[in-house]
């Protein structure tokens, strides 16, 4: 939370600034289809995004992005329906994992686990009653923010209320061509209630609710084509709603567990577009609409033993998805259009994991080695099934194997394998478009898809020899197979036809590093100043069903930030300034996605940048604390690979120019906590 804070977190984006493989690419108007609003639609870790990355709320996933269903489709990583259904007040702590993630989840490419605040946050060192209220202001997007959280309890019951607000307005970036026209609101509210009914139980509940809107104006031929004039509008609204009830059980003696954690919950997201705009001859109303609903339980298991720390659990959820897509044209000349470009479905899962660390001590050196194995089966159920569409179960078993080794006091070193995999998305395996009924073409799922799959190693270093520094080096290599896009392929009765496929397989290779350097213990009267570097690099490469090898276009710039920081002893003020180097990066021709032909021969440089940020807080009393963050001192005017590197830069060139990042811009608030 304090970190959010300095650094002047407001979105999904800002959380993951300066992380060195991990990017949160932005869709731009237009950049998927015209019928897609603006936003960030996912995070990018280590070269693998949209939904390969697995994000969650308190161990809840948050709902997939739907594709763009348009004609031509883009590829899937260009999302329809974005994940971005957070609010950084409402969080305490933010997780993520690189990589594939452990036996107790899915996933292929890493997971962000968000950590909601928690009454236990708050009511410590004896306290009854704490609360903040916060005033903010962010001027690249000219948005307020006000916030509360309250917390009240005993030993026995606590309970928590946060509520923030936010409104403002379209994000100009640092170039000739400014953003469309928007205002827009959000409003997010946390209440988690927790109950200690004895010594061995406790209940939590929890209610997390999230609403966004916003309003476009004045778009023009430069996000469609077809918009004839500069006066087309587009509202979006995005909204979830989440519940859940947790027991965590820790008896007295029980041979089987020393904790056990149930929860249920029950969720439901929505997020629709609307897009009216003028033909020239007519005005066209196009409404999309995607929902999912997941309810489900877990359990998760904990056992110490003498030299053993057992963890085991079973989880199983129901996801319905459904869409809706709506037409009416002015004109009458075609009827109104009422479909989805979804079909109606259901996803049940059942898993089961087993995890155990065994630890040894060989010369007076800790050794542990963990094996853990995932088994997950899904069913995928259409709400109809016929020759397009049919029912498909799933199964799979993921091992893994970490191995960590103490080989001297201040080295500790790891290795890890894991084995991943990623069932289809109902998107993929039913999705349908056509422009109208009866259309000569069509963009469609395919339920005869195979699960994409990951083979990951890692090994990495992590060094305390010398007081003051501290070094951790990570490489790591990921073999992905059967990845899926879209392929031109030929149906009778229709002219031209998109279908999910898998088209390909991959490989992702790299390293990171991150050290800090305490300045006091080498330098006389340098108290409190210190170093921190991060940076990292991927490279990776594709190779299709057909034997054509390529790079892989997901894979981000070479990356690291530098930061030189004072803190006071005493945490009453700190300053940090950071320097942020990406490299430059050009697309090309991509085996592992869908390109339309052509426009990988329009793909454009991305240039590297360096950028500077300072950031300050100041505790004013013990109640009062100030922070501001000044972003891109030198106004800078740049572009960020992983929002611009795909879009072809001839036909897009002023929807790319669009999307140039904010110039100098500042981020400030001031909290009161009681």
């Amino acid at each position: 939370r304090e970190n959010l804070d300095k650094t002047g977190v407001t979105d999904m984006a800002s959380i993951v600034k300066y992380m060195p493989l991990v990017q949160a690419p932005f869709s731009v108007y237009g950049g998927g289809t015209y019928i897609d609003s603006a936003g960030t639609s996912s995070y990018n870790i280590r070269g693998i995004d949209a939904n390969r990355i697995g994000l969650d709320i308190d161990g809840v996933d948050i709902a997939e992005a739907s594709i763009s269903p348009y004609m031509p489709p883009s590829s899937m990583s260009k999302r329809g329906a974005g994940r971005d259904y957070i609010e950084p007040e409402m969080l305490n702590a933010v997780d993520i994992v690189s990589g594939t993630t452990d036996a107790s989840t899915d996933g292929i490419g890493g997971r962000v686990s968000f950590k909601n605040k928690s009454p236990e946050d708050y009511l410590v060192d004896g306290k009854t009653i704490a609360g903040t209220a916060k005033a903010g202001y962010s001027s690249a997007d000219e948005a307020w923010l006000g916030s509360v959280t309250g917390a009240i309890g005993s030993d026995k019951v606590k309970a928590l209320v946060a509520y923030a607000h936010r409104d403002g307005h379209q994000v100009d970036g640092n170039s000739k061509t400014k953003a469309f026209k928007t205002d827009w609101d959000l409003d997010a509210a946390l209440a988690n209630f927790s109950w200690s009914v004895n010594d061995q139980h406790q209940l939590k509940f929890a209610v997390d609710t999230y609403r966004k809107e916003a309003n476009t104006l004045g778009m023009d031929a430069s996000a469609f084509i077809a918009f004839k004039t500069d006066t087309a509008t587009q509202h979006q609204k995005i909204d979830r709603t989440t519940v859940s009830l947790e027991d965590i059980y820790k008896p007295e003696s029980l041979s089987l567990f020393d904790r056990l954690a149930t929860k249920a919950w029950y969720q439901e997201s929505n997020n629709e577009t609307r897009t009216i705009y003028d033909t020239g001859t007519y005005i066209r109303d196009f409404l999309n609409s995607y929902e999912q609903t997941s309810v489900g339980i877990k359990l998760d298991a904990h056992k110490d033993l003498s030299s053993q720390a057992l963890k085991y659990g079973v989880i199983f959820d129901r996801k319905e998805y459904s869409s809706d897509r709506k037409e009416v044209r002015s004109n009458g000349k075609i009827p109104p259009f009422s479909g989805t470009y979804l079909t109606n479905s259901v996803l049940d899962r059942y898993a089961a994991y087993i995890s155990d660390q065994f630890n040894f001590e060989p010369y007076g050196r800790t050794l542990s080695v963990t094996p853990s194995l995932r088994l997950e089966h899904q069913q995928y159920k259409p709400e109809e099934s016929g020759s397009r569409i049919q029912d498909k179960d799933f199964t799979y078993f993921a091992p893994s194997l970490a191995i960590a080794y103490q080989f001297t006091p201040e080295n500790y070193s790891y290795f890890k394998y894991a084995r991943g995999a990623r069932i289809p998305s109902p998107m993929e395996m039913g999705g349908s478009y056509e422009t109208s009924n009866g259309a000569s073409y069509l963009v469609m799922g395919n339920s005869n898809l195979n699960k994409e799959t990951s083979d990951g190693f890692e090994i990495g270093l992590k060094n305390t020899a010398f007081d003051g520094i501290k070094v951790d080096v990570t490489a790591f290599y990921t073999a992905y197979s059967d990845f899926i896009d879209y392929q031109n392929v030929s149906v009778p009765g229709y002219f031209l036809v998109y279908r999910a496929e898998n088209i390909a397989d991959a490989r992702i290779w790299g390293a990171e590093l991150s050290s800090r350097i305490d300045l006091g213990h080498f330098i006389e009267n340098a108290d409190g100043f210190s170093l921190a570097l991060v940076a990292g690099k991927t490279k990776g490469a594709a190779k299709n069903k057909e034997g054509t090898k390529t790079g892989l276009n997901s894979v981000q710039p070479e990356k690291g930030s530098l930061t030189f920081a004072y803190d006071d002893p005493n945490r009453k003020f700190g300053l940090g300034l950071t320097a942020t180097a990406v490299g430059s990066r050009t697309a090309s021709i991509d085996a592992s996605s869908f390109q339309p032909d052509g426009e990988s021969q329009n793909y454009k440089s991305v240039a590297g940048y360096t950028v500077f940020d300072l950031s300050a807080y100041w505790k004013i009393n013990k109640f009062t604390k100030l922070n501001v963050a000044l972003n891109n001192m030198f106004d800078k005017t740049y572009w960020n690979y992983a929002s611009v590197g795909t879009l072809d830069a001839i036909d897009k060139a002023v929807m790319i120019d669009r999307a140039a990042e904010p110039g100098r811009n500042i981020v400030a608030s001031i909290e009161f906590k009681y």
